[in-house]
């Protein structure tokens, strides 16, 4: 942050009158890019500065600040901000301009006493927090503070052990009872491994399996979109870059700032107007792409639910003759849960797999490494 010293109306001047009229504008500058990833500054203002710009023009209020910051960075030139918001929280019913501060006659445990209970109410907001005043993160805190004070009334406060992770006591390795209780341990730990490997088996078979569906029919085809691109939308996309390079340049001109540059509504407004004035036959090859669009949508689209059900018959042909070569990647009772699981039912009889077994081999298309 950075703060900013105003000038008196008469220079030099001693007397505080002088000082009236610009006290508490834009006296204090907050960057907040690391917070908000964007060049973003937020200033404040105070006393009578904060009651006139209630009244104040966003624009005039933003030609102000941005001609304050000029004032201070002379050796660059400074830009208007791309995008503005000016609160005004004197109109704001819910706060009406207020916040807490620290009075001449204050005493340090003021917050806290405007923060203790009174029966069973509770009391939160920025002016109940003594590290953190007047910020919206000391009544987010507060917030907080206030919840856990709720819960203890209701629930009793919360015993918390010393230490919090007990030593584990010492038992006698030649008792019994404790083979028997480590033994059970180990066994239950090997049936979780067991689950595990079996978890990841049954999802690296069902990745092979997609795998050999994708490669052989492709992605499952998706529903359609809308019935088509509006030809305006297809001049602004090829027109955007060049547009935006002649809003660029004027808005450069204009304000004598070599770096300046157009806003998006700006050049949103210039290619609106170019469609506006291009021609006919400027025009043709957007409308005819257009139409081009609308047309293959719609044949998609009433044919959508056929390349559906036909895709989704190959891919079942494809699982199944996946599943019969590699015959060893699930038990039958694994198999019968997949095909369960896809509303599919019988296409592979395990019981007679091992009588198909001659008539198959020479004939079973193999897909191994799909």
């Amino acid at each position: 942050m950075f703060g900013l010293l105003r000038e008196p109306e008469v220079k030099n001047s001693l007397d505080q009158e002088d000082y009236v009229t610009n006290r508490g504008k834009f006296y204090l500058f907050w960057n907040c890019i690391k917070t908000s990833g964007q060049p973003v500054l937020i200033a404040l203002m105070a006393g009578d500065a904060a009651h006139q710009a209630e009244t104040a023009s966003d624009a005039e209020i933003v030609s102000g600040v941005t001609q304050e910051l000029a004032l201070i960075f002379k050796q660059i030139p400074i830009p208007m901000p791309a995008e503005s918001i000016v609160t005004r929280w004197g109109n704001d019913r819910f706060a009406r301009g207020t916040y807490s501060y620290v009075g001449a006659t204050s005493l340090p445990g003021d917050y806290d006493l405007m923060a203790g209970p009174v029966g069973n109410l509770h009391f939160a907001g920025e002016a109940t927090c003594g590290t953190h005043p007047a910020t919206v993160h000391g009544a987010y805190i507060s917030g907080l503070r206030a919840a856990s004070e709720i819960i203890d009334d209701m629930l009793g406060a919360i015993d918390i052990p010393t230490p919090l992770v007990p030593a584990s006591a010492k038992v006698d390795s030649l008792s019994p009872k404790h083979s028997t209780q480590k033994r059970k341990a180990e066994e239950d730990a090997g049936r979780d491994e067991t689950e595990a490997a079996k978890q990841a088996r049954l999802e690296s078979v069902e990745s092979d399996i997609l795998k050999a569906i994708f490669n052989q029919l492709g992605y499952r085809p998706s529903k359609p979109g809308k019935p088509g691109s509006n030809p305006y939308l297809l001049y602004s996309k090829d027109k955007w870059a060049e547009c935006k390079e002649r809003c660029d340049e004027a808005r450069r001109v204009a304000t004598g700032n070599p770096r300046a540059k157009a806003d998006r509504n700006q050049i949103r407004a210039a290619v609106g107007q170019m469609w506006r004035e291009a021609s006919d036959e400027a025009k043709r090859p957007y409308n005819e792409k257009t139409s081009s669009n609308r047309q293959a949508n719609s044949e998609y689209a009433a044919n959508f639910d056929e390349y559906l059900a036909t895709w989704d018959e190959k891919a079942i042909d494809v699982r199944r003759r996946y599943v019969e070569a590699h015959r060893e990647a699930l038990s039958a009772e694994e198999e019968q849960k997949m095909w369960q699981a896809l509303g599919v039912y019988g296409p592979v009889r395990r019981g007679n797999r091992v009588s198909r077994d001659a008539e198959d081999s020479g004939s079973m298309e193999s897909i191994e490494g799909c």
